[in-house]
């Protein structure tokens, strides 16, 4: 099938210094015997490599949008896609937000970081996130309801087939009782920490908290792009500034019921003795 490719498309395929971060661009031989995807776009070529489940991110575009890149992170059409401008400038921003820490020459900071990491407690003390994730991190918090042993496995096993998160988890409840399962996203290496705090039920079940802990990005536009295209998910009530993958994460995690701390407070300022614990753990 041949496809009527725009100008950007040979202008960013011959940029030498993006294929030095390791953007390729299909040739028009290729992309003549290609067909278009199953949601209607077409793949331009791939993204850095990443040691990642699913492999590289592809770069499709909308032959009816022609002005206009997508990054589709998980080769998915059922996947929330980046919205990128076909200017080096604009794929710079996104090579140095997703992709630029996986292209650095091996050395001891990698472990060093695992090892920081794996020390930390989903607790309110958070000494140390800032020598992984820099100064002026940010966290985000939802209450997931109570869960039992049963289910943190569950949620655990279903974990492994997030494809927005590093496939090596740093933290697991069921096999360490840490009272956490700690993650990183795959692309941005936001932590993700799902906290089962046991302090305020039975032995037999926990309070369930989602903890996000993340470097701001301007990727407000896409954010809410998706947010208002899809206003009953959890993704919805994220933060503007949070990575892309962030929202993949929770958007894939797919939790049935969810609170926020303001949904929290406001119920415990109602004299809701049980929301004043949520609303003090989400502080």
């Amino acid at each position: 099938m041949s496809h009527k490719l725009p100008a950007w498309h040979t202008e960013l395929r011959r940029n030498q210094t993006l294929h030095q971060w390791g953007f390729r661009w299909h040739s028009q031989r290729r992309l003549s015997r290609t067909p278009a995807r199953s949601d209607g776009l077409i793949s331009l070529g791939t993204c850095p490599s990443l040691t990642t489940r699913h492999g590289r991110a592809s770069l499709v575009f909308d032959p009816s949008q022609p002005h206009d890149l997508w990054l589709d992170f998980c080769n998915d059409p059922d996947q929330p896609r980046l919205h990128c401008e076909p200017t080096f400038a604009a794929l710079s921003e996104v090579y140095q937000r997703y992709f630029q820490r996986f292209n650095g020459q091996p050395n001891s900071n990698g472990m060093q970081m695992l090892a920081q990491v794996v020390q930390l407690r989903a607790q309110l003390n958070t000494v140390g996130l800032d020598s992984i994730l820099g100064a002026g991190y940010q966290q985000f918090q939802l209450f997931l309801g109570l869960i039992d042993e049963d289910g943190i496995v569950g949620l655990e096993n279903s974990m492994v087939f997030n494809p927005w998160l590093d496939l090596h988890p740093l933290a697991i409840d069921s096999a360490s009782g840490c009272g956490y399962s700690q993650y990183l996203t795959a692309y941005s290496g936001s932590i993700l920490t799902m906290e089962f705090n046991r302090d305020y039920t039975a032995d037999d079940v926990a309070l369930c908290l989602a903890r996000i802990a993340y470097q701001p990005v301007a990727e407000q536009a896409n954010i809410q792009r998706w947010q208002m295209q899809n206003p009953e998910s959890i993704a919805a009530c994220l933060p503007l500034d949070v990575p892309f993958d962030v929202l993949g994460t929770f958007q894939h995690a797919a939790w049935g019921w969810w609170q926020t701390a303001e949904a929290a407070q406001a119920l415990a300022a109602a004299g809701d003795s049980n929301a004043a614990i949520i609303a003090h753990l989400l502080a």
